[in-house]
This record gives C-alpha cells, structure tokens and sequence, in this order.
C-alpha cells in the first residue's frame, strides 16, 4: 500500500510540474525505461534513492513523493511552532520551478544543499549560520562541481 501511495504522489509532483511522463524517463540524467518510470508512478515498483536525487534536482518536492508533506509546509509549521526539532528550521526553500541554467537558480540550490549538510551537522539556523554563511558555502560547491567537470 505504501508503493501505491508514493507512486500517486509521484505521479501528482509530475503533473504539478506540468511534465509528461515521457519527459521524465526520457531526460538524460534520468534515463530509465518507460515501463520502469510507469512502476514506480503506479507502486509496483520501489524508486532507487539515485533517481530520487535526479528527480529532485529537476524540481520535484522529494519530500512530498515520499512522506506526504511538502517541503514548504514543514518549513511553515516550524516557524509557526518553535518548539519543532532545529532540523526542520530552514533558511533557504526551493522554488516550486527552478532553472539550473540560471545562476541566481544555481547558486539558491548550492545553498540548499549547504543547509542540508550543516543541518546534518547538528547546526541550527540564525545560531550556527546565516544566509551570507550559506552563500559562501553554496558558492564553493559551484566552484568545485565546475573544476570537477573540467
């Protein structure tokens, strides 16, 4: 029951995005066959936590897909609720539609991802780090990903 579930929010973050299933399996990082994009939307078949990491990075709330609760609402409710664990306490929230040609799209995902990993760390935002922190962080991760594709 929990396949078919996470297969329904699959298929709702794919319409929501406004992409065609063929868009999904057919895009070059994610290069999987028709049949096993369909078993995944419909819960036959369990998503690889890689394909997870591709979906989300072409703007899909992985977060939603898997427990129900979009990103955005667990970021509301912490501000709304103090008393939330720091680790759902976010400075930066993704866009619900990102271009990751586009620098300023870039640069806001490379912080995300530095969140996540002081997040991880144990560090609280407005305690631990800042947005300027994040910026700093994020913009490193863009340097080293561009000499790593050198």
């Amino acid at each position: 029951m929990e396949s078919i579930e996470i297969g329904k929010r699959l298929e709702a973050e794919r319409q929501r995005l406004g992409l065609m299933a063929v868009q999904i399996y057919e895009e070059p990082n994610i290069g999987i066959a028709q049949t096993t994009y369909k078993n995944y939307e419909t819960g036959k078949r369990d998503m690889p936590s890689s394909l997870l990491v591709k979906l989300w990075n072409m703007g899909f709330d992985v977060m939603y897909v898997l427990t129900g609760q979009r990103l955005e609402d667990i970021a509301l409710d912490a501000n709304a609720h103090r008393d939330i664990p720091s680790y759902h306490q976010r400075l930066i929230h993704i866009p619900e539609v990102m271009d990751l040609e586009n620098p300023a799209d870039r640069l806001l995902s490379a912080m995300y991802h530095a969140e996540e990993a002081l997040v991880q760390a144990g560090a609280n935002a407005n305690e631990d780090y800042d947005y300027k922190t994040l910026a700093t962080l994020g913009m490193g991760l863009i340097d080293t990903v561009k000499r790593g594709n050198r």
